[in-house]
């Protein structure tokens, strides 16, 4: 496994293995927990059902007093996000989480002024994480249109407003997206943003050691991103934050379906402006820059990194 050039391993030996190897191995993580394992996956199952219980009750009640689509899918993402993500990481025994850094407006609570969320992605824990982090702030998350047939998990993200990745197991090896549908994403996106909803993603595609080949072109722990979305923050004036989340592939590691005890740690940014860029791709590598020395930063201060070399 390869790691950050400039980078020397710290002192907590297994950590430190995982949280800079580029692809991080399963072997080097610790045995799973049944008590972890089988507490968050009730815990998740329980959110998902009151999730999606939640937003029947709401639609048609309070809701149907409600005229704009996209302002009944921020109440029903708020509902998802409470439940799925804030209460269940709160509720896991074993699992902790750090977050400090920026903090949004109340306008941005409120769905009156979107904002692209990114982040890096090491593990299936992320969208938990990231939502649970982020709360209040509700956001329409990115996500493969598989998920969305999942019972009660599914159906409540198609009814927070979710954004559909339609992928083509054709093409560039199941990775290429269905011809069209990009561009339909985008117009969905576009329009939550301009509702003043905010939206959130991993640009990376998907998960560190998920696909070796890619785990190996990471820079500072962080893939490649795909720069669409940047693209679409430029044409909308629309921030971009970038939060580093670490600690979510110690919980949960790709290859696994145990889960471990960890404390996650998420350090949000200052949003970046999308005028201070010519390109999107300008935009999108400076993201992935910050994120990938954001990430290190965290992995410095737990001690998982010795000495590095800034760039």
């Amino acid at each position: 496994s390869g790691r950050p050039k400039g980078v020397t391993m710290g002192g907590k030996r297994g950590q430190s293995r995982t949280s800079l190897a580029c692809p991080p191995r399963l072997a080097d993580y610790p045995a799973g927990s049944w008590v972890v394992s089988v507490c968050f996956f009730a815990l998740m199952l329980w959110g998902w059902v009151a999730a999606w219980t939640a937003q029947i009750c709401f639609t048609y009640t309070v809701g149907l007093m409600i005229k704009s689509k996209t302002r009944l899918e921020a109440w029903n993402g708020f509902l998802f996000r409470l439940f799925s993500a804030k209460l269940t990481f709160l509720l896991t025994p074993f699992v902790s989480m750090k977050v400090k850094g920026w903090k949004p407006t109340k306008d941005m609570v409120a769905a009156r002024k979107g904002v692209m969320v990114v982040a890096n992605h090491r593990s299936f824990m992320d969208p938990f994480a990231l939502g649970a982090a982020m709360f209040p702030l509700e956001c329409k998350y990115v996500a493969k249109a598989d998920l969305f047939a999942v019972p009660f998990g599914g159906w409540a993200m198609g009814r927070a407003g979710d954004l559909k990745v339609k992928f083509d197991k054709h093409k560039n090896a199941g990775w290429g997206t269905v011809k069209g549908s990009t561009g339909q994403l985008l117009a969905l996106a576009a329009t939550q943003l301009q509702a003043g909803n905010s939206v959130a993603m991993f640009p990376e595609g998907t998960r560190m050691g998920f696909d070796d080949q890619k785990s190996r072109d990471a820079e500072n722990c962080v893939m490649p991103f795909k720069p669409p979305f940047f693209d679409l923050a430029k044409k909308l004036d629309v921030p971009v934050v970038c939060v580093a989340i670490k600690g979510t592939d110690d919980v949960w590691p790709v290859g696994s379906n145990m889960l471990r005890p960890a404390t996650i740690t998420v350090d949000v940014a200052e949003p970046l402006d999308p005028n201070n860029f010519d390109t999107d791709e300008a935009f999108a590598d400076a993201a992935r820059k910050l994120l990938g020395d954001m990430y290190l930063r965290l992995c410095r201060e737990d001690g998982a990194v010795g000495k590095t070399k800034e760039t």
